[in-house]
């Protein structure tokens, strides 16, 4: 894999992470009272770990259905739903158990801020694997082949993790803050698959220009909804334990 020195890996991972960290960066900006860096940094961590574990269950996954399915139906079937609702409920389920009740949730955005950072992490780790996939690390030109690839992927693959997640971490702030209502947690990740298994469609299209400006007007949307649902969350500016059930508050 390394005609070079192994040092040659110390810029492909800087320009692997570099989508993810400006993202998050942009997402910070969201937040009027931002968060302590240690924790988005453990919430960032989490999706990094994240991320091979749910690339190997969706490998086990692929091979099972080899056995039981045509090849055409079982790639369909796991590009367009089941890899999309196996990374967006992780990506939600383990910020879910890691600070459900944490006090460091003190305010609704504050849903919608960590879920982000956790689908990044897991975004950054998919560049790393996307990036010795497609890229002959080591090789003349590898820098430049490693940049414009990761710069693709910044406003494809990357955005759409954090767009997927903000879309499930705003109903991860309406169960936490507003009505612990599971009903809420299902239709977030169902939102955040269906949107995912759209992308995950659209870019196996073979559509030349046309999937290409049809890939960009979707992410687009997602990003005006995900800020119109920023928006919502920050009319609620302080968060009281005692009034989290009380339905007589103002709903989302």
């Amino acid at each position: 894999m390394f005609q070079q020195n192994p040092v040659s890996l110390i810029p492909v991972l800087v320009l692997a992470v570099a989508p993810s960290l400006i993202w998050l960066f942009f997402y910070l900006k969201e937040d009027d009272h931002p968060e302590p860096r240690y924790w988005i940094f453990i919430a960032f961590l989490m999706g990094v770990a994240l991320a091979p574990l749910v690339i190997f269950l969706e490998m086990a996954i692929g091979r099972v259905f080899n056995f039981f399915a045509a090849i055409t139906f079982q790639d369909s079937l796991m590009l367009f739903a089941l890899a999309p609702f196996i990374e967006e409920t992780a990506k939600y389920g383990v910020i879910h158990l890691a600070l459900n009740k944490n006090p460091v949730l003190d305010e609704p955005v504050d849903g919608m801020i960590y879920v982000i950072a956790t689908a990044l992490g897991f975004a950054a780790i998919e560049n790393v694997f996307a990036i010795f996939s497609f890229i002959s690390v080591g090789n003349p030109g590898y820098l430049g082949a490693t940049f414009n690839f990761m710069s693709a992927r910044f406003i494809s693959a990357v955005a759409l993790h954090g767009l997927a997640s903000g879309i499930s971490g705003y109903y991860f702030a309406k169960f936490y803050f507003i009505k612990r209502d599971f009903r809420l947690i299902f239709l977030g990740l169902f939102g955040a698959t269906a949107f995912h298994g759209i992308y995950n469609y659209l870019i196996s299209r073979d559509g030349g220009y046309a999937s290409m400006i049809l890939t960009g007007v979707v992410l687009g949307a997602a990003a005006a909804l995900v800020i119109v649902l920023f928006n919502r969350l920050k009319r609620f500016k302080t968060y009281q334990q005692g009034l989290i059930d009380n339905a007589g508050k103002s709903e989302i």
